[in-house]
């Protein structure tokens, strides 16, 4: 068993493709349906698949309909679930909702971000890494609104939108792990994070944990995800979503 705790963050109302879809009847984009299964299913699946059998679940826009749902999951996948509510989801960011998340956490954590489809590899691969890591796109073509990272020696020497293209190694895809190691400075950066800026993003508390070594870096090397900020990409994790990946499935 992996003694993991899965962490999701799934407290945003999603702005930018509230503009064409009504998330207002599916609720937060981890509730969307893709190919039959919404993305806090297939996350919760492959958690479960992975043994690991507490997941803490940050909501805040419509947490309603996130109690709900994750009642019905805990039914189908017998999975305890520990729900925060953020309910300054629209003044703050992940960083805040990781801090709350985090909160009481003590053991080894994987974290999404809610509105990730990815290939199950990725997560299989990452969860090999004994010790703290981040999943890379190393093959994707990047733009100027990519979370982009550029390691230089085993540091990430810089993240951000605002790293340019031509530079970055790669793009950061919202899937992360954290030891029980490395947990203390962790919520000790975001604390950092968030009294200076309560809407940052927990992404950079890995560019300081990378300066003391700690980080390891796990790479897509091709494998398939996407992050739904927009229409455009809600259709194309539609057009990914049934492709099979070999002897592991589906995603």
């Amino acid at each position: 068993m992996f003694h993991v705790i899965g962490v999701i963050l799934a407290a945003g109302c999603g702005r930018r493709l509230g503009r064409d879809i009504d998330l207002e009847k599916i609720g937060p984009k981890c509730l969307l349906p893709i190919d039959g299964r919404t993305l806090l299913e297939r996350t919760v699946s492959d958690l479960v698949s992975f043994d690991v059998d507490t997941i803490t679940i940050v909501i805040g826009y419509k947490a309603d309909m996130m109690q709900e749902m994750c009642t019905t999951l805990w039914r189908e996948y017998g999975t305890e679930f520990n729900l925060v509510r953020n309910d300054a989801y629209f003044s703050t960011n992940t960083a805040y909702s990781l801090q709350i998340g985090l909160s009481g956490i003590h053991n080894d954590v994987i974290i999404f971000n809610g509105d990730v489809l990815y290939d199950r590899a990725i997560l299989d691969n990452l969860l090999k890494i004994d010790q703290t890591a981040i999943a890379v796109d190393d093959t994707k073509p990047l733009t100027e609104e990519s979370f982009k990272v550029k390691i230089v020696n085993n540091r990430i020497e810089k993240m951000g939108k605002t790293v340019p293209v031509e530079q970055a190694t790669g793009e950061f895809i919202g899937i992360s792990k954290i030891t029980d190691r490395d947990i203390g400075e962790a919520k000790r950066l975001l604390n950092i994070l968030v009294s200076g800026n309560p809407n940052n993003y927990y992404d950079f508390i890995y560019q300081s944990l990378s300066k003391s070594g700690n980080l390891a870096y796990s790479f897509t090397n091709g494998l398939k995800w996407t992050e739904i900020d927009d229409i455009r990409d809600l259709r194309y994790a539609e057009s990914i979503a049934g492709i099979a990946i070999g002897a592991r499935g589906r995603f």
